[in-house]
């Protein structure tokens, strides 16, 4: 079965809607298992990875408030400067009760719906979750999760067994 972003999805394509889905909190040890690099880059060439995030913070680097495009709310028209990605996510350190909502989806391959999340929005919200997990603030995240009820299951811990195939 499939949940995506309110609706089941049951075989043959049948759907039930999931009335007032709320999202779900899911454990970021768990979800960050999936990006086993744990540096993401928006500019070619330019990688942000979370001991820059930690220089950031020394260096005392301004927060930047402003979203950057989600293609809903947000679109974004020009690229942005890795320093503003990375004053991005200080400002969700400096304000963690604004990491929510990360969509989260699954990679497919063809018609197969594979057992692997891909963050759809929320990138900078995540590092910046992943870095407050690092120093012991934060355990869990919320997120809007579109994909498989067993990889799910496995995000938020509801079972220890990693979903293969």
């Amino acid at each position: 079965m499939i949940v995506s972003l309110g609706v089941k999805i049951l075989k043959h394509g049948d759907f039930t809607p999931i009335d007032d889905y709320t999202g779900d909190m899911i454990l970021i040890d768990r979800l960050s298992e999936f990006f086993p690099v744990n540096s993401w880059s928006w500019n070619e060439g330019e990688v942000v990875e979370l001991d820059d995030i930690a220089c950031a913070i020394h260096d005392g680097q301004a927060e930047e408030s402003e979203p950057f495009g989600d293609n809903w709310k947000h679109v974004c028209w020009e690229s942005k400067p890795t320093e503003w990605h990375i004053g991005r996510i200080l400002y969700f350190i400096k304000n963690p009760d604004e990491i929510r909502d990360i969509e989260i989806d699954n990679i497919c391959n063809g018609k197969y719906i594979c057992p692997i999340p891909v963050i759809v929005d929320g990138n900078h919200r995540f590092i910046a979750a992943m870095w407050l997990h690092d120093q012991g603030k934060m355990e869990k995240v919320h997120c809007m999760y579109g994909g498989r009820t067993d990889l799910l299951d496995y995000l938020t811990g509801n079972t220890e067994e990693q979903p293969l195939e």
